[in-house]
């Protein structure tokens, strides 16, 4: 009898541990795939025999070892409650629901090269899709017609490089631009030369963004100078050329790097270099909430948030880290529902996320040259965008979801589209 069960218990071992090998190579093979590495997976393949098919779930090998880094660092703080399971249960409800396949740009389109003598660091379409604008080293913003695929319009308001564009969220025609000089500037974007409506200089240093609310009537600008302002409607305009006035400035102990309005137009998220914390501030009344970025709730700093993103759904946030890692976060909770790997992103980069309208995909910048494009339920990687010669800047997603556009440090903009 005694023979028998442990003939079993040997037999249970043998079958574990071929099971764990199995999982293994499926994680070292998947990470292999997600990173290009064709070569190495082909030899691996060869030499153990062992070919994995594509997992349900991307990013798996480098979610374990981040897991368990995270657990470490947890040790030597003070472990917080658990997450309410409700809040979470529900929360993957409503990832669940996302399509599992929509078509979506991933081919490569139309070049335009030459439009900036110097590199292109920023560029966002407008509301309508019908235009998009960039900005450059050379200290111009341009003005471009997606139809025609030319050069409209050019603004020189900037004494420095240009640092970010974003169009008014329902006025296609009101672009804000921020530069390396300190300076922020509103302008009428359609007439012809275009006019600068105001430009303010609250900052020490670079203004690195500039963020609009989601219906218009505020946008906020971060510095390097640890601040953050922002602007409300002002008496005075008209509906085609507002005003806006200073309202407040927030100071942080470090770099604000990203900010992002939630859906009510009063919540502004800013994001601080070596902070562990989200700050959602009520742009109202200037309070203050935070959501620690650690899933255990403990202080260990180990990565920075670069950029914030929300989804379309308004429900979950984006945070494209430091560590070549992206994370998405239930809006105001500490909750970590999923991770995205691949794309190469250190704290020296300026990395960029976007969202594909249907809220199923993401796409983030990456410093070796290319575009990543993951299912946001599955973390599957679904594709690299492959043609800049340099690292990618900023991207922008058309509203129709069709057309997504990215520039570089190549000096050239790049469109890719749905494949046919």
């Amino acid at each position: 009898h005694n023979t028998t069960r442990s003939s079993q218990r040997l037999l249970s071992a043998s079958r574990l541990d071929k099971m764990d090998e199995e999982k293994i190579h499926m994680l070292v093979q998947q990470w292999l795939k997600e990173k290009g590495y064709d070569n190495a997976l082909g030899a691996l393949q060869k030499e153990s025999g062992i070919v994995s098919g594509d997992a349900e779930v991307g990013g798996q090998l480098l979610s374990v070892l981040y897991e368990h880094a995270e657990m470490k660092a947890s040790l030597l703080e003070s472990a917080p409650e658990d997450l309410l399971q409700g809040e979470k249960r529900a929360a993957e409800e409503e990832l669940i629901k996302l399509p599992l396949e929509v078509p979506v740009p991933t081919e490569h389109g139309h070049v335009f090269s030459h439009i900036h003598a110097g590199n292109i660091i920023a560029c966002q379409f407008n509301c309508t899709g019908g235009h998009f604008a960039t900005g450059s080293s050379d200290t111009s913003v341009k003005i471009l017609c997606v139809q025609q695929k030319k050069v409209l319009r050019t603004i020189n308001t900037h004494g420095a490089p240009v640092l970010s564009v974003s169009f008014h969220p329902s006025k296609p025609h009101l672009l804000l631009s921020t530069a390396m000089d300190g300076t922020t500037a509103l302008s009428h974007a359609d007439k012809t030369p275009p006019e600068v409506l105001q430009t303010w200089k609250d900052h020490q240093k670079y203004v690195t963004r500039a963020v609009w609310a989601r219906d218009g009537s505020a946008f906020a600008t971060c510095s390097h100078d640890k601040s953050a302002v922002v602007y409300r409607l002002a008496e005075g305009g008209t509906e085609d050329e507002p005003k806006f006035e200073k309202k407040q400035m927030l100071q942080f102990t470090s770099i604000p790097e990203a900010m992002e309005f939630l859906d009510d137009s009063m919540t502004l998220v800013v994001s601080v270099r070596g902070d562990n914390y989200l700050h959602y501030i009520d742009i109202d009344t200037g309070d203050v909430n935070k959501a620690n970025l650690n899933a255990l709730g403990d202080d260990h700093v180990s990565f920075t948030v670069l950029d914030l993103s929300l989804s379309p759904n308004g429900k979950w946030l984006l945070a494209s880290t430091d560590k070549s890692r992206l994370l998405l976060y239930t809006v105001g909770t500490t909750m970590q529902l999923r991770y995205y790997y691949g794309a190469v992103n250190d704290d020296l980069c300026q990395t960029r996320a976007c969202w594909h309208p249907s809220g199923a995909y993401i796409y983030v910048t990456s410093q070796d040259h290319k575009v990543y494009c993951w299912h946001v339920a599955s973390q599957k990687l679904v594709s690299r965008l492959v043609g800049h010669a340099a690292a990618v800047r900023d991207i922008a997603m058309s509203g129709d979801g069709k057309t997504l556009v990215s520039c570089a440090f190549d000096k050239t903009v790049r469109f890719w589209t749905i494949p046919e």
